[in-house]
Formats: structure tokens, C-alpha cells, sequence
């Protein structure tokens, strides 16, 4: 009969340790505290349509305090907004201070994201980049030769990347549109509102996610299970003893 004490005590804690063990090691990497990248540009003949959107794809809000974005020419200051997690944020580009007033190229351009300590974060470009590009040096490391190809530089184009949550960062991340093209508006890769105008509109949109599979929870029941019936045998043996005793 006591024999089975030190037996059973020996067995819950290896079922303890083949249950967290692998629970532990199946758990998924903890996501990036600050990555923002670019998930949309509408580059459309008319500047003062252009939009652009950001999305949060780390766990929790981030604030974009001294943020700026930048085309080929130029970079400019985004407004100080904070982003849910998983979320999206439009802007509006031809609202921001300094933005150029002929607005980006549609053959030959590109859309770069800087921090608050001016390191570039994220970046696309369409056509071939040129050197003499005033950010050139500041996204080298990031621009595509060539880049995405732009389907109609003398039309309403959009430019979208295919996955929110992660790419092989290449040209081929990304699609393409022309407002004619399929009868509708140029389409983007997440729902957005369309642009206004006068100031400057930020929209964030949530992006509902999946709770992630830690695979640990059929061994924990197994454990469970098999606590339990070691449980019933040391009480069905401590009924036969007695009996006998009678």
C-alpha cells in the first residue's frame, strides 16, 4: 500500500514536467515591441488625392512621436498618432506640411517610413531607383532594382502588399492596380475610407486575429487522466485490504 505513494508522486511529476516541458517550447516567439510598416499607396494623377496607410502589427499601441515619411525628393513629419495593435491608420498625404505639391511620381518613386530617431523602418518603390535620389542613401538597403512595377504611371494607381502580418520583402509582396483596369476604384489590400478633403484624417481599423495553438493541451488532460486513475487503484486496493481484514 505505500508502496504506491512514492510511485504515484513519481509519475505526477513526470507527467507535470512532459506537460510544461513541451508547452514552453511550443509557445510562439514574442512579437516586435515597435514594427510599423506601409501597407498601402494610392498614387492617383490628381496630388491632392494621394493616401497612404501604416499598420501596427506588434502586440500593443504604439505612438508615432516624431515619425516622418518620405518620397524620393523629400521627407516629412507625420503627425503625432497613436496606432491600436493590429490595427491600420490612413493618411492623408497631400494634408501633411511639406508634402510636394506635384505629389509622387508614377513611374519612378518611392515611399520610405522613418522612426523618431530618423532610422529608416519600412520602404517601397516602383520603377527603377536612381542614385541622385535625394533618400537614395537613406533606404538604399531597402529599395528594389527594379521595384514594383507601376501598371499605368498616367492613371490612378495603387499600390497594396498581399500580407499584413508578414512578406519576403520583395517587389512580388506586393500588387498592383489602375483605377479602369476591372470597372471599380483602385483597390487596396485593407478597408479603408476613402480620402477627404481639408485636414488631415487619420482612421484606425481594427484587424481581428487568431488566439494562438500552444499544443499543450492534450497532454495536461492526459496527465490528468492518468493522476486520476492512479488515484482510483490506491483507493480500490485500500477497499480489498480492508475486506480481507474483515
Amino acid at each position: 500500500m505505500r508502496s504506491l505513494r512514492p510511485l504515484s508522486l513519481a509519475v505526477g511529476l513526470l507527467l507535470l514536467g512532459g506537460v510544461f516541458g513541451p508547452l514552453a517550447a511550443t509557445l510562439p516567439a514574442r512579437a516586435a515591441s515597435t514594427t510599423i510598416e506601409i501597407t498601402d499607396v494610392y498614387n492617383p494623377v490628381a496630388a491632392a488625392d494621394e493616401w497612404f496607410q501604416l499598420y501596427n502589427m506588434s502586440k500593443g499601441s504604439l505612438t508615432l512621436t516624431g515619425w516622418s515619411i518620405c518620397t524620393n525628393s523629400t521627407c516629412v513629419s507625420l503627425p503625432t498618432t497613436t496606432i491600436e495593435s493590429f490595427s491600420l491608420a490612413k493618411f492623408k498625404a497631400s494634408a501633411l506640411t511639406g508634402w510636394p505639391t506635384s505629389g509622387m511620381d508614377g513611374a519612378n518613386d518611392m515611399l520610405g517610413l522613418k522612426d523618431q530617431a530618423g532610422k529608416p523602418v519600412d520602404s517601397l518603390n516602383w520603377g527603377v531607383p536612381v542614385t541622385t535620389w535625394k533618400n537614395y542613401e537613406a533606404f538604399k538597403d531597402m529599395l528594389w532594382n527594379p521595384g514594383i512595377k507601376a501598371p499605368d504611371p498616367t492613371a490612378n494607381q495603387s499600390f497594396f502588399r498581399m500580407a499584413l502580418a508578414s512578406d519576403n520583402d520583395k517587389p512580388t509582396d506586393w500588387l498592383s492596380n489602375v483605377k479602369g483596369q476591372t470597372g471599380g476604384p483602385a483597390a487596396t489590400a485593407t478597408p479603408a475610407p476613402a480620402a477627404t478633403a481639408g485636414p488631415l484624417t487619420n482612421t484606425v481599423t481594427p484587424t481581428p486575429t487568431k488566439n494562438p495553438q500552444t499544443g499543450g493541451e492534450f497532454p495536461f488532460l492526459l496527465a490528468v487522466g492518468l493522476l486520476g486513475a492512479l488515484t482510483g487503484i490506491r483507493y480500490f486496493r485500500r477497499g480489498v485490504t480492508t475486506s480481507r481484514n474483515l
